[in-house]
C-alpha cells in the first residue's frame, strides 16, 4: 500500500502510524505538511524511516495564522489550492489511499480533480454549540469569538467529510461530536498507545537535575499549554490545598505558556494564561517545578515516578498526556466529563471529581498521597487496559485493515 498523508503538522496523529505501517507491514508512506511539530517532537526513526515533504505555502498565508474567524473559509480554501498544486506538481506519486486531518477542515477539496484514489478523513472533533469545549468555562468571562468560531470551524469540517469516502474518530466520544447524520460514514479506530515507551519501571528520581528524596511525593500535571480549557487554574488551586496539608509533596508542571484552545488573553489581559493564574494566588512556588517541553523519553520517565498525575479538563478531545499516563501505570485524578469517563472507569482504573469542585479533587488527591499503596491498583489496572484495548498491536492491525478496506 502506498500512503499520502496529510496534516497540518508533522508527526501530529499520523507519525507514529505511518512508521508502524511502514515497519510491520513495508507499506510507503508519504507526508505533506505545513511544518514539523515539537508537540510531539519527530523521532528520529520517523525522519529516518518516513518520506516528510513540506506545503509550500505563501508567506502571507504563514503569517496570517491568526485571521479573524469570518475569513477562516478563505484560507481553507488557499490550503486547498496549495494542496492541490503540490499533488499535480508530482505526477509519480500513485497513492492507493489518501488520509488527511479534518480537525480545521482536511485540504482534500480540490485532490479529485488530480488523484483517483479515496481520501479518509481523520475526524478529530466536531466544536459545540451548547456548554461544552471552548463555551464551558461559565466562571470565565465569554470571549466574543466563542458564539461565532463553533459555526465557522464545523463549516470547514463538513466541506472536508462531504467529500472524502470515509471518515474515523479515535474514540466513540469524538464521533458522537459529529452531526446524527454524519455519524454512519464516521468509524472509531483508536490510533495507539506506544507502551513499551509508556510503561512502569524503576528510574533515577531526578527532576530537572535535582534528586527527590525518597519520602517526597510527585504529583504531575502535563498539558499542550497551560490554559483554562485544559484546567491549569483549577490545578494549581488543588496544588494550593494539598501543599497546605502536606509538606512532603513535590508538583511538576509540563508545558508552554501558550494558549492553543479559546482565547484566555480576551479574559485575562495577560501575555499568558499561566502568569495570569499566577498573579491570582499566594502560591509557595518552591514546591512546583514548571518545564516548558519534554522529548517522550523524558516524559516516560517523569510519569514513572509521577505519585499522582492530575489530568484537569473540559469536554474536549482527550490529551495524550493522559494515555500516556495510564499506560503508564499511574494513578490519574481526571475532571469527570464525558470523554475521560469513555477511558476512566472511577474506583477501577482512576478517579474522576467535578473539573470546578477543588475540595472535591483536593480531597481525593490527598487520599491518594497519604496512602499510595492502597490505591496501587488502580494504576496496575490502568496499564493493563491500555495494553489490552489502546497498545499500538492493538491498534495498528486494525487500521490497517480498514485502511485496506477503503482502498479497496
Amino acid at each position: 500500500m502506498d500512503l499520502l498523508f496529510i496534516h497540518e503538522a508533522f508527526p501530529a496523529q499520523f507519525g507514529h502510524v505511518a512508521l508502524e505501517l511502514s515497519r510491520r507491514y513495508g507499506w510507503k508512506c508519504r507526508f505533506l505538511v505545513e511544518d514539523l511539530s515539537r508537540c510531539p517532537t519527530p523521532t528520529k526513526a520517523m525522519l529516518e524511516t518516513l518520506d516528510i515533504q513540506r506545503l509550500p505555502v505563501s508567506a502571507e498565508y504563514r503569517a496570517n495564522r491568526d485571521l479573524p474567524w469570518p475569513q477562516m473559509y478563505g484560507r481553507y480554501l488557499e490550503l486547498c489550492q496549495a494542496t492541490y498544486a503540490a499533488v499535480r506538481a508530482r505526477p509519480e506519486w500513485k497513492p492507493d489511499l489518501v488520509v488527511a486531518h479534518g480537525g480545521c477542515g482536511a485540504p482534500t477539496l480540490f485532490l479529485p480533480e488530480v488523484l483517483t484514489c479515496p481520501i479518509v478523513n481523520y475526524c478529530e472533533y466536531y466544536f459545540a454549540l451548547g456548554r461544552c469545549d471552548i463555551s464551558y468555562r461559565i466562571d470565565l468571562p465569554p470571549a466574543e469569538p466563542a458564539q461565532f468560531y463553533p459555526r465557522c470551524i464545523n463549516a470547514i469540517v463538513l466541506a472536508s467529510l462531504v467529500d472524502c469516502a470515509s471518515g474515523y474518530s479515535p474514540t466513540e466520544w469524538q464521533r458522537q461530536s459529529f452531526p446524527e447524520r454524519f455519524r454512519p460514514k464516521i468509524e472509531v479506530h483508536f490510533d495507539g498507545i506506544d507502551t513499551e515507551l509508556y510503561r512502569p519501571r524503576i528510574v533515577p528520581r531526578v527532576i530537572a537535575g535535582n534528586a527527590v528524596p525518597a519520602d517526597t511525593r510527585i504529583v504531575t500535571y502535563v498539558a499542550r499549554g497551560l490554559e483554562s480549557m485544559r484546567g491549569f487554574d483549577q490545578f494549581m488551586k488543588v496544588a494550593q490545598r494539598i501543599a497546605s496539608e502536606r509538606s512532603q509533596v513535590l508538583f511538576v508542571v509540563v508545558g508552554s505558556e501558550l494558549t492553543y484552545y479559546g482565547w484566555d488573553k480576551l479574559h485575562t489581559g495577560q501575555p499568558s494564561f499561566k502568569q495570569w493564574v499566577l498573579s491570582q494566588g499566594s502560591y509557595d512556588l518552591s514546591r512546583f517545578v514548571f518545564i516548558d517541553h519534554l522529548f517522550p523519553e523524558q516524559l516516560a520517565e517523569l510519569l514513572c515516578l509521577s505519585d499522582l498525575h492530575l489530568y484537569l479538563t473540559v469536554p474536549f478531545v482527550l490529551s495524550w498526556s493522559m494515555l500516556d499516563a495510564l499506560a503508564s501505570g499511574c494513578v490519574v485524578l481526571a475532571s469527570d466529563v464525558p470523554p475521560v469517563r469513555e477511558m476512566i472507569d472511577h474506583g477501577r482504573n482512576g478517579l474522576v471529581a467535578p473539573f470546578f469542585d477543588t475540595d472535591s479533587l483536593a480531597e481525593t488527591a490527598l487520599r491518594v498521597l497519604n496512602d499510595p499503596a492502597a490505591h496501587r491498583a488502580l494504576g496496575v489496572a490502568a496499564r493493563d487496559e491500555m495494553q489490552a484495548k489502546y497498545s499500538l498491536d492493538v491498534a495498528i492491525p486494525q487500521l490497517k485493515a480498514y485502511f485496506e478496506r477503503v482502498a479497496s
